[in-house]
């Protein structure tokens, strides 16, 4: 049968035909060829050139799929990740914009027999995120890039804050070694309170470059020395008078120096130094972490929840969490509504913000007139060293 006048209602219609997509089941994958209804593809099936490429097939039929299965793969991915980034959508919204490719690698030339088995494979190979709903399969693509960059900035971070400890445990390591080595010859100098034996003495400060001659240093001062009269500070003696108006034992007293803050070594202010550049470093605007026990303190959820504690199970960003209350229900919270929890003493906390973030620790004693808790760390480098935090620095752990 010839073809159809140019033109021509017919032809027209075959031209749209061509054009448009037609049914998935009569498209043949290795041919390459779209057929339009049941009996052309019925009589493609039975054609030499047909029986050529089945016999190809036939003789490594596993290269083929493994190809086929590629190619669907790469092409549905791509249009997920440019089409819509890691935003959550249905598999089947997705999947019904890839096929309107007319040249699209079909599903039923694959490893997968249906779309359900596709989703399941990307979730349980790491690719996307997959759930269950009302509505059939939904996916989330998962940027690798991004979590590779990610993993490698918390793998610099570890590694500094390693750093940083080794650096610490030396520095007391010396500090304690220089100590030791001391023993009991060290001189710790301290300083005196200016005290008068007699209080009639009058105190006479000399004047660094001052001339002798008369007349000179008028506009100075009168004299080579000016006098300051001090009044004595009378104190009680319980052991009386002595021969000059005070007592023996005041005299001795007086003789010794009040005991003063010894003089910090250069150790221990590289010390203090390194503390306070990891107090800058790990100070965030950020606080919660998971595992921690929280109390809520808005009251939005409704008076039933207000005050009510709970553990923090997953961190949905920086800021806000998934918090599962005493009574099992999970609630997505803001830092904002809720704040730490300090537990009885003994009892295990984690370090939530400041110079020890992140790290595990014992509640010694709470400090109620400073709001601060004094805690012992539990584990790394820094273990048994004591610390003092404010409340919010630090929560229970559950």
């Amino acid at each position: 049968m010839g073809k159809h006048e140019k033109g021509s209602s017919k032809d027209l219609a075959n031209r749209t035909k061509s054009k448009g997509l037609q049914k998935l089941k009569w498209f043949c994958q290795m041919c390459q060829k779209q057929c339009r209804d049941a009996n052309g593809f019925k009589c493609h099936l039975t054609s030499e050139a047909h029986q050529r490429q089945l016999l190809l097939f036939a003789e490594n039929s596993n290269s083929y799929l493994r190809q086929f299965s590629n190619d669907f793969e790469k092409n549905f991915m791509q249009l997920l990740r440019t089409s819509y980034g890691t935003k959550r959508v249905r598999a089947n919204e997705v999947y019904n914009v890839y096929i309107k490719d007319k040249g699209h690698v079909h599903m039923n030339s694959t490893v997968w027999h249906s779309l359900t088995g596709f989703v399941q494979y990307l979730g349980s190979s790491g690719k996307c995120k997959i759930d269950e709903g009302d509505k059939g399969w939904y996916i989330a693509y998962i940027d690798q890039e991004a979590v590779i960059r990610k993993e490698e900035e918390q793998r610099k971070q570890q590694q500094e804050r390693d750093d940083e400890d080794r650096h610490m445990q030396i520095v007391e390591e010396m500090v304690a070694r220089g100590r030791e080595l001391a023993g009991e010859d060290t001189v710790d100098y301290e300083a005196t309170e200016l005290r008068r034996e007699d209080p009639d003495q009058k105190i006479q400060l000399d004047l660094v470059g001052f001339d002798k001659k008369p007349g000179k240093n008028d506009h100075f001062l009168a004299s080579k020395t000016s006098i300051f009269d001090l009044k004595p500070v009378k104190k009680e003696d319980p052991d009386g008078p002595g021969p000059s108006g005070g007592s023996g034992a005041s005299k001795r007293r007086r003789s010794r120096s009040p005991p003063a803050k010894t003089k910090k070594s250069a150790l221990d202010e590289i010390k203090e130094m390194e503390e306070r550049k990891k107090e800058r470093k790990n100070r965030k605007d950020y606080w919660m972490r998971e595992g921690i026990v929280v109390k809520v303190v808005t009251k939005s959820l409704g008076s039933q929840y207000y005050k009510s504690k709970g553990v923090v199970k997953k961190m949905i960003d920086d800021y806000t969490a998934q918090v599962k209350l005493d009574d099992g229900t999970v609630v997505k919270l803001d830092q904002e509504h809720v704040e730490t929890v300090i537990p009885s003493i003994g009892r295990t906390m984690l370090v939530v913000n400041g110079a020890y973030r992140g790290q595990e620790a014992t509640l010694e004693s709470i400090d109620e007139k400073h709001f601060s808790l004094r805690l012992k760390i539990a584990s790394g480098p820094t273990r048994g060293r004591q610390i003092d935090v404010p409340y919010e620095d630090a929560s229970k752990m559950a």
